[in-house]
């Protein structure tokens, strides 16, 4: 723990306090589903708190509807066709075998047939640029700026709830492929049927019911977390890195920012670029994502992981937790960068874990910026894209 100790006495408590400030001022903004009124406050709110004479720009994009209104409108299409399959199985059939690979699909992120076919919004990111002359590699600190419309504490058998629903789904195409084939309903099969069918039901309901309104605790750790790192990287540059910082929309629904910044910042990244991704940290267990993903364990590319191995060899004791739904480390694995995504769990977000998190992102950060030190200069200053 030496190395914590060294970290936490070189700000003092001044660094606690201004997170604790951040953390009173922007917890109130809400709602902030993805999209709305209450995101567009937050960004606001958050660039406010910029120190003064931050360069920051405001960056916008098309916003898809929420993960969660589209998993409830597939489980009620397959609570639709399922009902109807007692009297239609071939037609149901069809049905739910087309919404199930829709589902898969969904869940491992491949592709999604609603997402393009339901109305879609703006939304927008709050991008912060501190360049340096030729720089060895690029940082990208990214925090979300909406909160999802409901998260509830899950027991841990239930890590994944979207299997459940993946699992009805199989089951009842499957059993519908039989009747279809003129195989008899037998008792139990009736009964695996209609308990299958009441997943989607309860997966329906759950959706309607279960919505974060403006009494739920909407945690601002992560923007807290990113200002304070800005703060620090300000008063202590980092030697040769580019620094991002983005506060991205969207981030709960399909996240939908980072995309929409790496499309469009991309080229500009010079060498090697790692993304830190501040999700939630100040809810307590914090730790470092070691796998996330709504139906299967995605895991990082290892640069991130691998600091933190580093890091627990100087004493730190940091945790690794795994996530039920992707963060924005996940979409920038799929453009091919390196990810680190520091989380909590379900507690309220609280000044002293977000400053420990905090803590942690600066020493990986700048470890990373040590081990690009001892590598020889390319030959070449030109942008390098991930490969």
């Amino acid at each position: 723990m030496a190395q914590q100790t060294t970290v936490q006495g070189r700000w003092g408590t001044t660094s606690g306090d201004r997170i604790a400030s951040d953390l009173r001022a922007l917890s109130v903004v809400g709602p902030r589903h993805a999209g709305s009124e209450g995101e567009r406050r937050m960004l606001h709110e958050v660039r406010e708190r910029l120190p003064e004479g931050t360069r920051s720009r405001i960056e916008g994009f098309v916003a898809f509807m929420s993960p969660h209104l589209i998993i409830g409108v597939h489980a009620l299409l397959l609570l639709a066709a399922g009902v109807a399959g007692f009297e239609w199985p071939l037609a149901a059939l069809f049905v739910c075998l087309i919404g199930t690979i829709s589902l898969v699909a969904e869940g491992t992120g491949r592709f999604s047939v609603l997402r393009w076919v339901l109305p879609k919004g703006p939304s927008y990111n709050l991008v912060v640029h501190e360049g340096v002359e030729a720089p060895r590699g690029s940082v990208v600190v990214a925090a979300p700026l909406d909160a999802p419309r409901w998260k509830p504490s899950r027991p841990q058998w239930m890590a994944r709830p979207l299997r459940s629903v993946v699992g009805a789904a199989i089951v009842v195409t499957a059993i519908l492929a039989l009747r279809a084939l003129a195989e008899p309903w037998g008792r139990p099969t009736q009964t695996i049927y209609v308990a299958s069918l009441l997943v989607f039901g309860v997966t329906v309901l759950l959706g309607a019911l279960m919505q974060r309104g403006p009494g739920a605790d909407e945690d601002a750790s992560g923007c807290a977390a990113a200002l304070e790192l800005h703060r620090r990287f300000a008063a202590e540059p980092l030697e040769g890195l580019d620094l991002w910082v983005v506060f991205t929309g969207c981030a709960h629904a399909y996240q939908n920012g980072m995309h929409a910044f790496l499309a469009m910042h991309r080229k500009r990244f010079r060498g090697p670029a790692l993304v830190v991704v501040l999700d939630d940290p100040g809810r307590p267990p914090f730790g470092a994502v070691r796998s996330e993903g709504a139906l299967t364990p995605l895991r990082p590319r290892p640069t991130g992981p691998a600091l933190i191995e580093r890091l627990r060899w100087t004493g730190l004791d940091i945790p690794e937790v795994d996530r039920p739904q992707p963060s924005d480390a996940h979409a920038a694995t799929e453009w091919g960068y390196r990810a680190l995504a520091l989380s909590g769990a379900d507690a309220p977000g609280e000044a002293q874990t977000t400053c420990r998190a905090v803590d942690v992102a600066e020493a990986a950060i700048r470890m990373y910026a040590d081990d690009l030190a001892r590598v020889p200069a390319p030959a070449t200053s030109e942008p390098q894209e991930a490969s």
